[in-house]
């Protein structure tokens, strides 16, 4: 059971500790009463969360608002969560995201499921979906698969060090790359990368019914949704300044995308 020791009255949300296979994820239900819908946020991976923190707390705050229960979490290894990061699979992660549905679902079995995945969240959400977990499905920003979110951030990364480095310092991703492929671990952005992770990320894709929202829906008999964002969505994205985007207006993404959900929930009259 979801551990509740703090409750945030002005906003109603509750910070706990969910434990799973010997860790605890740090979790943060925005809880609302009578929910018509709940959300399962399933967000980036390591770094990414810190820079997108910001934009993804606000929008667990906007659906709470608009009587969607949401339920946001760190990966074991990641944030606040416990666990050793470099000791952590993907599997330890599809995992994390299963258990929380079926958490979330039990507290009111009639309540719609939605599945809401960002960049590598979303390769995991879409696999938990295919899995038949949830109603429905959105996904922003979805790798085809694990190595294509590494890589990403892995390529961010090198170009932000370099800014700092000497010419003759500087490495290129391609080094950094060999490095793993050589059995090395490589620390990126503060989490210790391990050859196993780097192999295992090609193995995990995305179905290839999840790659056309409509062509999804038509499939699994239950609304998906797959939009990607561009680099006006940063730092939910990788690209920008942290520092420049961190305080940015996101009304216009979340306004189109809770339209979508009450859509696909059938609640707010269509709305």
């Amino acid at each position: 059971m979801l551990s509740q020791p703090h409750l945030d009255k002005r906003f109603s949300e509750r910070a706990g500790y969910f434990p799973i296979s010997g860790e605890h994820l740090y979790t943060v239900l925005h809880e609302v009463e009578d929910p018509v819908g709940r959300v399962l946020l399933v967000g980036p991976f390591a770094s990414e969360r810190h820079k997108s923190y910001i934009p993804w707390v606000r929008w667990a705050r906007y659906l709470a608002d608009r009587q969607i229960e949401v339920l946001r979490y760190d990966y074991r290894g990641i944030g606040e969560s416990t666990g050793v990061f470099e000791q952590m699979t993907f599997d330890d992660w599809m995992e994390d995201v299963r258990e929380l549905s079926n958490w979330l679902r039990k507290r009111s079995p009639d309540v719609p499921l939605v599945l809401h995945g960002l960049e590598l969240g979303a390769l995991l959400a879409g696999r938990t979906f295919n899995d038949g977990v949830g109603d429905a499905l959105l996904l922003w920003s979805p790798p085809l698969n694990a190595n294509q979110a590494l890589r990403r951030t892995l390529l961010r990364w090198v170009g932000l060090e370099q800014i700092f480095q000497c010419p003759d310092e500087r490495k290129p991703a391609s080094q950094h790359i060999r490095q793993l492929e050589m059995g090395d671990n490589l620390d990126v952005e503060g989490y210790c990368w391990s050859p196993d992770l780097w192999r295992s990320s090609f193995a995990i894709e995305m179905p290839e019914s999840i790659v056309d929202g409509d062509i999804a829906t038509a499939v699994y008999k239950r609304p998906v949704e797959i939009v990607t964002l561009g680099r006006e969505a940063s730092p939910l994205v990788k690209g920008g300044s942290v520092g420049y985007d961190e305080a940015k207006d996101f009304t216009w993404l979340f306004d189109a995308n809770f339209g979508w959900i009450a859509s696909a929930l059938a609640v707010y009259g269509g709305h």
